[in-house]
């Protein structure tokens, strides 16, 4: 078997989890079904030599694992957010396509403390419209295919969230 096909079938189980993170209510709920996703993801992405996708994933991971035990602090966020960019610079093999995990992942990270849900989510929005073109690039047709739908599903959840505060 060819590692685009891999590659792919792997995405294909931790696509599943990360569109099922747009219906979740909870932060606590998201964080720890993201950690799974991350894993897996992570894995997809080293099968497709997506580096900087993988250090995303790893960095990812990390952040959700504090964040599930702790409150996040500003400088806790600061250092991942360093630790990510530093992380991206020495292993970006992709070019300005590499950016993108690492941009996706400062983003969801500065807007991680965020009390307010809809906040969160708007932030895996934009986080996640990043990974659309990193995973296109890396013939990753599942995920970016799930990209979108976890778009579509986490504006689905805003929607949901805002009808049961009436």
């Amino acid at each position: 078997m060819n590692t685009v096909l891999i590659g792919n079938a792997v995405a294909l189980l931790g696509a599943a989890i990360m569109v099922s993170t747009g219906f979740l209510k909870t932060k606590k709920q998201i964080l720890t079904v993201q950690c799974a996703q991350f894993c897996v993801l992570g894995t997809s992405n080293l099968i497709l030599g997506g580096f900087t996708g993988v250090t995303s994933a790893v960095v990812s991971l990390m952040r959700n694992l504090i964040c599930l035990k702790r409150t996040f602090t500003l400088p806790l966020k600061l250092a991942f957010i360093a630790l990510q960019a530093a992380l991206a610079l020495a292993f970006n093999r992709e070019g300005l396509l590499g950016v993108l995990p690492a941009l996706s992942t400062v983003i969801y990270t500065w807007f991680l403390d965020a009390e307010n849900e809809t906040t969160l989510k708007l932030s895996i929005i934009a986080a996640q419209l990043c990974w659309v073109m990193y995973d296109l690039s890396l013939q990753n047709y599942v995920s970016f295919a799930f990209d979108i739908g976890t778009v579509v599903s986490t504006a689905i959840g805003i929607l949901m969230l805002r009808r049961s505060r009436r």
